[in-house]
C-alpha cells in the first residue's frame, strides 16, 4: 500500500476496516469500470463493458466486496511476502505437499484469465499433462 514504493493507493481503501464498504457501494462502475480495470490490465480491449457489467453486478450484492476486502487485509499480515509470486507461492505450500511450480505470462496484467485466456489454456493443460505422467 506504500505508494511511494510502487504500492497502490486501493490496496490501503481495501484493507482498512470499513473504508472500501464506505467508499466504493454505489461507486462500483466508477472505481472498476473507470479506473481499476482500465488501470490494471495491459492487454486493452480485454474487458469488455459486458465484463465491467457482469463486475458491477456482483459487486454491488450485499457483502459484494467481502472477498476482495479479505484478500486485501490478509496482504498486510503477510508482511513483506505478500507482493507476488513468493507470496503465492508460500500461500499454495500451505495447502499442497507436492511440487509447486509458477508460470509468468509476459505482456499480461492482473486479470490473467480475461487478459489472455489462450496463453493460460496451454498452460493449464501443460500442467495437466505432467500430473497425468507421475
Amino acid at each position: 500500500a506504500d505508494i511511494t514504493h510502487g504500492g497502490s493507493w486501493h490496496i490501503g481503501v481495501m484493507a482498512a476496516p470499513g473504508i472500501a464498504e464506505m467508499l466504493l457501494t454505489g461507486r462500483e462502475r466508477e472505481f472498476l469500470g473507470d479506473w481499476a480495470f482500465p488501470s490494471m490490465i495491459a492487454i486493452q480491449g480485454s474487458v469488455t463493458d459486458i465484463d465491467i457489467d457482469e463486475f458491477v453486478r456482483t459487486y454491488s450484492r450485499p457483502d459484494g466486496w467481502r472477498g476482495a476486502i479479505g484478500l486485501y487485509q490478509s496482504m498486510l499480515t503477510e508482511g513483506e511476502s505478500a507482493g507476488g509470486v513468493s507470496f503465492t507461492a508460500q500461500t499454495v505450500s500451505q495447502i499442497t505437499s507436492g511440487d509447486i511450480k509458477s508460470v509468468k505470462l509476459e505482456g499480461v496484467g492482473h486479470y490473467v484469465a480475461m487478459e489472455a485466456p489462450a496463453a493460460l489454456l496451454i498452460e493449464i493443460l501443460a500442467f495437466l499433462e505432467d500430473i497425468e505422467t507421475l
